[in-house]
């Protein structure tokens, strides 16, 4: 049985509209959790912001290469922290070390304080994970592993539940980094959210055989942004989204997101935002009604739906 059938209570979706992602924003209300899946084209990057005012970054897009002199950490995660008034990040956590998703940390690291570090702890040669580990240390960040199993939480309402890298090894084969990716819920009274970074069909399997009635979740962050390695049905059977975001760069050469893994959201019912189409997307909530907000200019669309 669908999510749909299991929740009660209307839920109001509203899909608002700003000029501008960094355009002044007020303060959140008081008990209200919000994420924030921010654009940074091929890439992830996430601010959550909880009822007791900790604040949370998970990845932050793409960083230099020598291909690209693209920063999305100085050009658009310090900006955007900036415009909300965020002078401190309590966690700033990397879902796996590939550069679409880390490389713009060190600039974001550079300069706001970070309190506490929190890594999948997969080990990969590569000169941007190694330069972060290097900065994390320097700037004197808690460093902690996290692996499934294990519960952070974040204030009195608050936690994430960790579900991937398994506790006892990591998965070898296939694209390692992704498979190893840190996967975990974040739990607020009757609403979640589910981060999946890039992992694929290994990490799945493993976290339906040891967390399946887990996985149930309010919101999916789609992992791998829409690849057909990721969101398999049978994951989708125990996962249960109602609204279901993919972060993806505008005609990105990868083909994401892929059309077979659209037709099964659609399928399921899932509401689908996507970053390349609808910019910023800002999800708030009160731990049981929630709401939905572009944050750039964009065609309005609205939906009712009860819980």
């Amino acid at each position: 049985m669908y999510q749909y059938k299991k929740i009660f209570g209307a839920v109001f979706a509203a899909i608002a509209l700003s000029a501008s992602v960094f355009a002044k924003e007020p303060p959140l209300k008081k008990n209200v959790l919000s994420v924030t899946y921010i654009d940074v084209g091929q890439g992830d990057s996430i601010l959550i912001e909880t009822p007791e005012g900790k604040n949370i970054l998970i990845d932050a897009g793409n960083g230099p290469t020598e291909w690209s002199s693209f920063d999305a950490g100085a050009g658009i995660i310090v900006p955007f922290l900036k415009k909300r008034g965020i002078k401190k990040l309590d966690y700033m956590i990397m879902s796996h070390p590939h550069n679409d998703h880390i490389g713009g940390l060190p600039s974001v690291l550079k300069v706001i304080p970070v309190d506490t570090f929190v890594d999948p702890g997969f080990q990969y040669g590569s000169y941007v994970y190694e330069n972060l580990l290097e900065l994390v240390e320097e700037k004197g960040c808690e460093y902690v592993e996290a692996r499934a199993g294990d519960k952070i939480v974040l204030d009195k309402y608050c936690y994430f539940k960790v579900f991937n890298p398994p506790r006892d090894r990591y998965f070898r084969g296939g694209s390692e980094p992704n498979e190893n990716s840190l996967e975990l819920k974040l739990i607020y009274k009757d609403v979640s959210f589910f981060f999946t970074g890039d992992g694929e069909k290994q990490s799945e399997r493993f976290m339906m055989q040891n967390f399946k009635k887990e996985l149930v979740c309010t919101v999916l962050k789609v992992a791998h942004h829409g690849s057909t390695s990721s969101t398999t049905q049978e994951f989708m059977d125990w996962a249960q989204p109602l609204y279901a975001v993919i972060c993806v760069g505008a005609k990105n050469r990868f083909g994401h997101p892929k059309k077979a893994t659209l037709k099964r959201l659609q399928d399921y019912g899932c509401k689908i935002f996507r970053t390349d189409r609808d910019g910023s997307i800002r999800i708030t909530t009160d731990g049981k009604r929630y709401s939905a907000e572009l944050l750039k200019e964009s065609k309005k669309s609205g939906e009712k739906s009860n819980e």
